[in-house]
């Protein structure tokens, strides 16, 4: 029992990790670059929809993209005490790597925990803007003083939407001779970044040829709209 909790903790862990990464592909400006930005998010994209891949659920409401994943464990007081990244503090479990503390039921010898787990994709703020693109959104998250990380949300049948994030394309010679392409190194010393800086003309052509935004690797579902802000 107490192989497959940690199984399941790490496997989250490192999901989380992954997500937290620096982006691929780096750009010096929100884009498209001529393009006013929102200060809301349209009301087409709001409501609450269903990931069939990693069971995740993901929050749109007027200003935020909020994804959210829950699942139970079992496991007992005794296994609790021998794993020196759990912990029973005030009826709750908490959990070292997280730094977060859980609800837990105890049913006999048996300890139940439901983890929650909120991640905040996108949020309007002074360093996270949304455009509008050819009926895609483009949210805009500000790395540092020149360097921003793009995603582009896209919506079909009114009912499905995907969230891509820009990858480094396998012919850099062709993007290259749209825009200038600057390489760099990831400050995780293991992935290679780029550096673009597009006009609005060259960020519309690097879309329409698919070089950058041409996956995604979720695909949301909507289950019902959202009419309230999300809490």
């Amino acid at each position: 029992m107490k192989k497959g909790l940690i199984k399941i903790l790490r496997t989250v862990i490192v999901v989380l990790l992954l997500a937290s990464c620096q982006p691929a592909v780096v750009f010096g400006e929100p884009q498209p670059v001529d393009v006013e930005p929102l200060s809301n998010i349209p009301n087409i994209y709001k409501g609450i929809y269903w990931c069939k891949v990693d069971s995740a659920s993901l929050y749109v409401d007027d200003k935020a993209f909020i994804r959210r994943k829950e699942f139970l464990i079992k496991t007992t007081k005794e296994e609790i005490v021998a794993d020196p990244d759990l912990e029973l503090v005030n009826g709750q479990l908490y959990v070292k790597d997280w730094e977060g503390y859980f609800p837990i039921t105890e049913k006999g010898d048996t300890i139940i925990s439901q983890i929650i787990i909120r991640d905040t994709i996108f949020a309007i703020n002074g360093t996270q803007i949304v455009k509008p693109f050819k009926g895609h959104l483009v949210l805009n998250l500000k790395l540092n003083e020149d360097a921003w990380e793009i995603l582009v949300v896209s919506q079909r049948r009114g009912e499905l939407l995907t969230i891509a994030r820009a990858d480094i394309p396998e012919n850099l010679v062709q993007l290259d001779s749209i825009t200038t392409v600057s390489t760099l190194k990831g400050t995780d010393s293991i992935r290679t970044q780029i550096y673009l800086k597009p006009t609005a003309k060259e960020f519309e052509r690097i879309y329409d040829e698919g070089l950058l935004f041409h996956r995604s690797c979720t695909e949301y579902e909507r289950i019902f709209p959202l009419k309230e802000v999300i809490d």
